[in-house]
This record gives C-alpha cells, structure tokens and sequence, in this order.
C-alpha cells in the first residue's frame, strides 16, 4: 500500500512537473515573439492607426446604431474597455464620445470623407496585416472581398456586438435578485462579462487573419487574450490609482499618455493572443520567432516538389484547386512551411493563386511545359560563390551530373502520367 501510494505521487509529481515545463515553454516563447517576432514594433504601429481612425470608426458605429435606437449602449462599452484608466477614465470616453457628436460628414465634404473611409480602411489593413504576420502567411484576400469584409465589420459588427451587450445588461437587470435563483444571475452578472471578451477575440481570431484557423485554436487564443485582458487591465488601474508622479512629469498631457499606453498594452494583447492561437495550431513551431519555418534541405526540395505535383495532378484529374489547408493535410507538413514553399513556387512562376470563392493554386503554364529540374533549382536557390576543396567540388558535381541526366527532359505532366498508368 505504501509503495502503491509513492507511485501515485510520484506520477502526480511527474505530470505537474511536465504541465509546469509546458506552461514556462509557452510563456517563453510568447515573450520571445514580442521582440524576435516584432509584436512590440506592430503594436506601437496599431497604436498610431488606432489614433487616426477611433473617431471615424466611432462615429460609423455611432450612426449605425442611432438609426436603430441602440447608440445609447456606446458609453457603457467604453467605459468597460477604458475601466483600466481609473478617475481618468470618465474623462476620455467624454472626450471621446463628444468628438463622435461633433463630426458631421456633411460639413467635411467629399475628400473629407474619402479621408475618414481611407483611415478606417486603413486600421482594419493594418490589424489583418500585423494577424498574417503572426500566422506566417503571404496570402491575402482579393481587393474587393477585404473591401466587402471592412464594410461589414465596419457597419454590421457594431450592431451585433452592442445589441449582444444591451441585451445581456437588460437580462441581468431584469433577473438579479430574484428570490432564491438570485445567486445564480449574481454569478452570471460576474461571469457573462468574461465570455463575452473570450467570444469576441475567439472571433476576432477565427474571421480576420487571412490563414484558416481552426475554432478550436482561436478559442484557445481567446481564452489567453481574455485572461491577459483582465490581469492587465487589474494590474494597470491599480497603477494609475497608487501613482502620482506621471500627473507631476506629464501634467496635463498625463491623461493622453495613459490612453496611448493603454492601448499599446491592448494592441499587445490582442497579438499574443493571435500567436498564442498560432502555436495552438502549429506546436512545432512553439519557441521559433516569425520567418521562415525550420526544414532542412531536404524536406524544402521534396515538400516544393510533392505540393507542385499535387496541383498538376488535380488540374489535369478536373477537380477543385487544393488550398494551402488541403496541400499541408494531404502531405502532412506545417500551414506555415507549406504556404513558404506555394509563395516560392507562385514567385518562380510555376503556379498562380485564384480566389473564386474558394481559395486555391492552379499551375501558371502547361505542365508539360514545367520541367522537374527546373523546380528543383528554383528550390534550391543559387548555389552562391563558396570555395570548396577540389575533391568536394568534384564529388558534388558528379552527384549534380547524375541528377540532371535522370531527370532531364522530364515534366510534371510525366510524373502525373506515370502514376496513372
């Protein structure tokens, strides 16, 4: 029995030792990303877009929502989001939610308000940039899907997200204290709030970055972004409220750096927890820093040749263009290194990238026109000006000669053709 029982606590010390080993790998990776992988530099850069488009994009959501009787609902939501700024806090939502009031498109003009649009459009670039940074993707949706996706999360969103805030503020109203169930809609009063923040980052998440997360891995970069939220939020007011001396350095500028630091920590938030979806996804690449994923030569060459090859093959079979998900589950490679190997074979001109609904590759010319070697060279690169001793030049080139004489005059059209036959 004793033994049996050091077991059981030897397993259990065991399994928190590994849980404790993944939890610091994770944290360390994450605060590696912020400098390696330029999360600090994006999230300054968001802070500035952020500045030059709050009150245009206020004053659509503000207008949208007036028409429908819901504006009211826009200073209880800011006054949750700038909660962290303390005593101060009252004041920059006034200020903000005045200059919302006071701009008039009409009085602007038509340049004016190309202008607004243009910095709107801007900031929503500028996030589902800093998002395809931190999933290591090149691909992006064509001009008229991203013009068509901003108009709605411009126009539809604030409508959805203040509608859903109103109605669980009504609900919580309208049932807290209600005899013995009072303690439940008291819980919930403490808990919807939190869902709510892990929804809307779970689907900030899942719709913005022009890579396909899976639900699964933008609900577990919700859940992070959503507990980063709070601590940060917690940690930041409780710094406002027992600190003086930045009123002393700053005076009356005090209130407008909190502000921009404040949004500087949200922005950072908002991308650690798109890269701690992107780990989620992609584990092995959990502690390497944005660029290129790690494969050795061997892997690049053959995974560039086996995705080339798949796309000739479904062209020629008539079927549907393979989208980068369905190329890296077919081979079994990382989204990452896949979609590095498409945008090297797109550069070279072997394949094209549509986007008719579905996103997919074709190839760029006649497969019989696409010579294997030609790929081949195309990923490997050029071979650089190293000195090599003469027996290793020698060697290397007897190799490279016995290559291309296997090779030569051989197309993806005959590879595709082999295999059928």
């Amino acid at each position: 029995m004793n033994l049996s029982h050091r077991t059981l606590v030897r397993e259990a010390y065991q399994t928190v030792r590994r849980g404790l080993a993944l939890v610091l790998r994770w944290v360390l990776a994450l605060l590696g990303e912020i400098r390696a992988g330029g999360l600090d530099y994006r999230a300054m850069s968001l802070v500035y877009t952020s500045l030059l488009a709050l009150i245009p994009l206020l004053a659509v959501a503000f207008s949208v929502l007036k028409a429908f009787g819901a504006h009211t609902e826009l200073e209880p939501l800011l006054s949750e989001l700038l909660e962290p700024l303390g005593v101060n806090a009252d004041q920059v939502k006034d200020a903000i939610i005045d200059s919302v009031k006071r701009l008039k498109v009409g009085v602007l003009g038509f340049l004016g308000f190309l202008f607004l649009f243009y910095v709107s459009i801007t900031m929503l670039d500028k996030i589902e940039e800093s998002f395809n940074h931190v999933w290591r993707t090149r691909t992006s949706r064509n001009l008229w899907r991203r013009l068509g996706d901003y108009l709605s999360f411009t126009l539809v969103g604030p409508l959805l997200l203040f509608s859903a805030f109103g109605s669980m503020t009504g609900l919580l109203g309208r049932h807290s204290g209600r005899g013995a169930a009072g303690w439940a809609w008291s819980l919930a009063d403490h808990v919807l709030p939190y869902a709510a923040i892990i929804l809307a980052f779970t689907l900030f998440y899942r719709v913005i970055p022009s890579a396909r997360v899976k639900l699964r891995s933008a609900l577990f970069g919700g859940v992070v972004a959503g507990a980063m939220w709070e601590v940060a939020g917690w940690v930041f007011g409780e710094f406002v409220a027992g600190s003086s001396q930045y009123h002393a350095v700053y005076s009356s500028f005090a209130i407008l750096v909190l502000f921009m630091v404040w949004l500087y920590v949200s922005w950072l938030i908002v991308l650690l927890g798109a890269q701690s979806s992107f780990f989620f996804q992609n584990p092995q690449c959990l502690g390497q820093s944005a660029g290129r994923a790690r494969a050795d030569n061997r892997l690049w060459e053959r995974g560039g040749l086996a995705i080339l090859y798949l796309i000739v093959q479904r062209f020629l079979a008539g079927q549907k263009p393979p989208s980068l998900a369905d190329l890296a589950e077919s081979l079994h490679l990382p989204e990452v290194l896949t979609g590095e190997l498409l945008a090297l074979l797109q550069q070279a001109g072997f394949i094209v990238a549509i986007d008719h609904g579905r996103p997919g590759f074709l190839p760029a010319r006649d497969p019989g026109a696409i010579a294997v070697l030609e790929v081949l060279e195309a990923l490997r690169g050029g071979e650089g000006t190293l000195p090599l001793p003469a027996p290793v030049a020698l060697g290397m080139a007897a190799a490279e000669t016995s290559l291309s004489a296997q090779l030569a005059g051989t197309s993806l059209r005959d590879w595709v053709a082999s295999a059928q036959s």
